[in-house]
């Protein structure tokens, strides 16, 4: 999914689209393959002080080392399945609020899974952070573009659907188009827009930023 895009198809309610309805096995299967070598490797080095204890310390074969590089290296495989599995268990695809005409509820969609609604009443605030590193070489795409989106409540709690949203989204229009599905609510959305440009020696220096902040209605 290339970006976050308002759904209206259905007339009760309006679901925010974040990605994929699919479920945690899917998401595990599709992210597994291309973690998998990383999980392997990050195994294998944490486990070299161990190693180096085995074979100076303990006067250890090299069987015996190897066999501990593969136990290392399978941890980090078992554990990164599990994390890919827990991710695909909390994966948040799509906010839905409701009714349509005016919401007094969201509900967060995980997958084909639904959590309780929340009452609007507990929402707080909806953030979206939109940072982005320009190039120190004029007419050059950015270097990066980060995106966030959080939902706080009353309550303390912050509702966090995905790490990093696509960086083609239009957060602009997903800012304004929240505003009108919450106008009839108090609940406000802001989108605060961060600039900097990458410093030509290293690292990224601070070349200015520019920010966007608004409320929903009330």
């Amino acid at each position: 999914m290339n970006s976050v895009r308002i759904d209206r198809s259905d007339p009760d309610v309006v679901d925010v689209v974040l990605g994929e309805d699919i479920g945690p096995r899917a998401y595990a299967a599709r992210r597994w393959p291309g973690e998998v070598l990383e999980s392997l490797v990050t195994g294998a080095l944490y486990g070299i002080p161990v190693y180096l204890v085995m074979g100076m310390a303990f006067d250890q074969g090299a069987g015996r080392i190897w066999a501990a590089v593969g136990l290392a290296a399978a941890l980090g495989l078992l554990v990164n399945t599990f994390a890919i599995f827990y991710r695909g268990v909390r994966n948040v695809t799509r906010l839905r609020f409701s009714p349509a005409a005016s919401p007094t509820a969201m509900t967060v969609v995980r997958g084909p899974r639904t959590d309780p609604p929340i009452p609007l009443i507990g929402l707080r605030q909806i953030w979206i952070d939109h940072s982005v590193t320009e190039s120190a070489t004029a007419g050059h795409k950015p270097v990066s573009v980060k995106i966030n989106l959080k939902v706080l409540l009353w309550n303390g709690r912050t509702v966090r659907p995905v790490p990093l949203l696509p960086p083609t989204t239009d957060t602009a229009a997903l800012h304004r188009q929240l505003q009108q599905t919450l106008a009839p609510t108090d609940v406000q959305v802001d989108l605060v827009v961060k600039r900097r440009v990458e410093s030509r020696g290293s690292g990224v220096g601070y070349g200015g930023s520019t920010g966007g902040v608004g409320g929903g209605g009330g």
